[in-house]
């Protein structure tokens, strides 16, 4: 995988999110900009982990047409463990913010400890401009 395209969430602030998609498997989510910006947030798997989508506050759908007024990450290793590996686990929320609807995003990451538990954001259109 290259990172290029590696993004912080906040670079968001501004744009107009036009559609969004997220995957049967909770471990994807696309959103499009109306500038024409292609934004995948998700986890490159290696081996030995598992980083998908815990729950979702809010309704996607309700940020659509509107400008993101706040774009966060909220990185939290702690919390009750996930079941798989107990031993190593990381919770993530991303938070996205329109003046009338907020969307979080909670993300857990459980690995044996030797593997990333982070969620990626990219930006896939980085090398199309």
């Amino acid at each position: 995988m290259g990172y290029i395209g590696i993004i912080e969430v906040g670079s968001l602030v501004g744009e107009v999110l036009t559609h969004i998609d997220t995957d049967e498997g909770n471990t994807e989510i696309m959103l499009t900009t109306a500038s024409g910006r292609i934004i995948r947030i998700y986890h490159h798997q290696d081996c030995c982990e598992r980083v998908s989508i815990e729950s979702t506050e809010g309704n996607w759908h309700s940020l659509i047409g509107k400008v993101i007024i706040e774009a966060s990450e909220d990185i939290d290793p702690q919390g009750e463990p996930p079941p798989k590996y107990p031993e190593s686990w990381t919770r993530t929320a991303l938070t996205f913010k329109v003046d009338d609807a907020t969307v979080i995003s909670r993300w857990i990451g459980e690995s044996n400890g030797y593997y990333s538990e982070s969620v990626e954001i990219e930006d896939v259109t980085v090398g199309e401009r």
